[in-house]
């Protein structure tokens, strides 16, 4: 077989010919050279290099020549291209796993290469942009003899390692590429002949590796870099698929996050760091941070051109982002995006000057970080004094509340007014991340360490929270096996990345949150005996938002005071009806939930006064679910009173009575000694016929 071109017959050939050769530059062919014409004077040429530093014509290809420079530059050995840098089975193995993507598109182009090239006596090698040969196919005697010089899979053909070559130049320079015999620098394969052509990112336009043709010398034929260019395309195209269909899994995995209301914003970014959705409150989250970002989503199929590729730049966003609201996405273990949750920004409170020397003395014990909490009620207050006392205290804290309390809140008060405050904050959220993602942010992992890891490794939040403060929310929810390591951390004050045998030394103090019983989980089985001692020696239990008698006004007050110090105009009021509303709701999500629905009603309403009408209709509904206080209604009154024909209902209403005579008609004091919510209360109200005044 003397060249390519019985390797590929017919439609085959003529396939080939059309995609590869109508998009080649001319000049990359060898049609008529002095390589193939005489390639003597290739030869003679190189000598007067390496002799004088200089050509005396130009016989050379400029591409070449230029090659030639770098090499001599570089003082790459003349002789033979280094042969030392081939890796092993496992460690080639643990170098694809960064191009799993490459691999996987060019399996079709790598299949067919397989009996396109039977007998040709050529190759096929797919290439990383580094220069590394990954994966080869064709003609098994060729492959065998390509052993012998290192062209097989684990050997670097870098040009600054292996001379002027197809791989390592067409890398270098961009674009596709032929070289011959004794166009080679290293003189040890100047028998062989190679054409490779770059893979390009259809999205990115950066060099993604290469596609290389080789053979000896005699296999020379423009059709081989028709071949590889045309197989470049081929993975370039495939790549695009890819990339589309983790996009769609991306929007698919992450679809109920977009559905659920909330008040931060949402923005869901592919792997390379490109907005692909967000959510309404986006925009506004971003402007009241001053973050000015291009949140339009990115959609890769409007921007792609009839040559596949990108038109015009849009710029990555990841790098732009606070590292603490960002969180991987993953499916069946394989990262394929970020979710970023931006909280809307809290701003503090004006500090007041009083000229009363206890409120003045008050507001120095409890230190500037807790300013941000909002609360008079003498159970929030009694709360916040407690915690004032434990943020100096220099063992781990575990604070204890329903969902949306606030704890973060409270725990970065706490960092605040510790020594350490001039220190980082660190937040993790235990719950948020599978097993092995949460391994991966908390204790860090080195290069290669498993699939997707990092290039170059990452630091964990344990490291990052060095010298300063190490929230762990939900850490209940962490998985069994973890918990001795984590314990390991806080007994030893040292830390070992994910595949490091090398501990590192750790000093951060640590502060601890769930919505758990965390003692009822460890007589479950769900929770070590030992980590929980260890963390919950100074326990602080931050009051639900239904027994914080008044507070609720506040908040919503609060809140709207800092919607229009952040967006302009006159600060919107509650009138009395929306405030009996709001007092009487259970709010099962708390401070959150209240945060969410009185800025919704802000940004939904152009009225200066709030009214109920302005809530979400299961407020309202559970507001017309209250007692009917009017005594004219004889109607209910007497089903009331059939109601509690029975004996059992019958007793259940007079100790509601009295105790809600013995609490003044306060049903937030009524409920709590019942040891019922709010909400159940007033069902039993409404069922009975009770009034507050009973």
């Amino acid at each position: 077989m003397v060249d390519c071109k019985s390797a590929v017959v017919g439609s085959e050939l003529q396939k080939y010919k059309n995609n590869g050769m109508a998009i080649m530059n001319p000049k990359c062919t060898l049609r008529g050279s002095a390589a193939v014409e005489h390639p003597r004077k290739i030869a003679k040429a190189r000598e007067t290099l390496l002799s004088n530093g200089s050509l005396s014509d130009d016989s050379v290809r400029p591409v070449i020549q230029a090659s030639w420079q770098r090499c001599v530059s570089e003082d790459v050995n003349p002789l033979i291209a280094n042969q030392a840098v081939v890796l092993d089975a496992p460690h080639l193995d643990s170098v694809k796993k960064n191009y799993r993507d490459l691999i996987s598109a060019s399996e079709p182009v790598m299949h067919d290469a397989q009996d396109l090239l039977a007998n040709s006596s050529t190759i096929m090698h797919l290439v990383a942009p580094t220069g590394m040969i990954l994966c080869s196919q064709g003609d098994i005697h060729t492959r065998d003899l390509a052993d012998n010089f290192s062209l097989a899979p684990g050997a670097n053909w870098n040009e600054s390692v292996a001379g002027t070559n197809a791989i390592g130049t067409a890398l270098n320079i961009g674009a596709a590429l032929q070289v011959h015999a004794f166009e080679h620098f290293c003189e040890n394969i100047n028998n062989w002949t190679c054409s490779a052509a770059v893979i390009r990112d259809p999205f990115e336009n950066k060099i993604l590796g290469a596609v290389n043709i080789s053979g000896l010398k005699h296999t020379q034929h423009d059709y081989c870099l028709a071949l590889a260019v045309s197989g470049a395309h081929q993975i370039e195209g495939q790549l695009a698929q890819i990339k589309l269909a983790k996009r769609d899994l991306l929007l698919g995995v992450t679809l109920n996050s977009f559905a659920s209301t909330r008040n931060d914003g949402l923005l869901l970014i592919d792997q390379d760091g490109r907005v692909v959705r967000t959510n309404q409150q986006a925009d506004r989250v971003m402007a009241a941070r001053g973050l000015t970002i291009d949140l339009s989503p990115f959609n890769p199929i409007l921007t792609l051109n009839d040559e596949r590729r990108l038109v015009g730049k849009t710029k990555p966003i990841l790098n732009q982002l606070n590292p603490e609201w960002i969180q991987p996405v993953t499916h069946q273990e394989e990262l394929i995006g970020y979710i970023a949750v931006v909280p809307f920004p809290v701003p503090r409170r004006k500090a007041v000057q009083s000229s009363n020397d206890e409120e003045r003395t008050n507001s120095e014990k409890t230190g500037n970080g807790f300013s941000r909490l909002v609360g008079d009620s003498p159970l929030f207050v009694k709360c916040i004094q407690q915690a004032a006392r434990l943020a100096k205290a220099p063992i781990p804290i575990l604070l204890q509340g329903e969902t949306g309390v606030g704890k973060e809140l409270f725990a970065n008060a706490m960092h605040e007014m510790n020594p350490s405050h001039n220190r980082d904050f660190i937040a993790l959220n235990c719950g948020c991340l599978s097993r092995d993602l949460l391994a991966g942010e908390l204790f860090g992992y080195i290069e290669g360490a498993f699939t997707g890891a990092r290039r170059g490794g990452m630091a964990g939040k344990i490291e990052a929270a060095d010298g300063g403060t190490l929230f762990l929310d939900e850490i209940g929810e962490m998985p069994l096996d973890l918990q001795p390591m984590f314990l390991r951390v806080l007994q030893e004050s040292e830390i070992c990345r994910i595949g490091e045998t090398q501990p590192r030394k750790v000093n951060f103090r640590l502060i601890a949150a769930t919505n758990r019983d965390l003692a009822q989980e460890v007589a479950e089985g769900r929770f070590r005996v030992d980590l929980y001692y260890r963390i919950s020696s100074m326990t602080l239990t931050i009051p639900p938002l239904r027994q914080r008698d008044g507070d609720v006004i506040l908040l919503a007050e609060h809140i709207l005071e800092r919607l229009a110090e952040q967006y302009g105009g006159e600060t919107k009021k509650l009138d009395p009806a929306l405030k009996s509303l709001l007092e009487g709701y259970a709010w099962p999500g708390n401070i959150r939930q209240l945060s969410n629905l009185v800025t919704a009603a802000y940004f939904l309403t152009d009225r200066e006064v709030l009214t109920a009408t302005d809530l979400p209709t299961d407020l309202q509904s559970d507001q017309a679910d209250k007692p009917n206080n009017n005594e004219d209604d004889t109607q209910d009154t007497q089903d009331t009173q059939n109601d509690c024909a029975n004996p059992l209902d019958q007793a259940e209403k007079e100790v509601i009575c009295r105790v809600l005579q013995e609490q003044d008609g306060n049903l937030t004091r009524t409920a709590k000694q019942l040891n019922i919510a709010k909400s159940t209360l007033y069902i039993k109200l409404n069922k009975y016929g009770i009034n507050r005044s009973t």
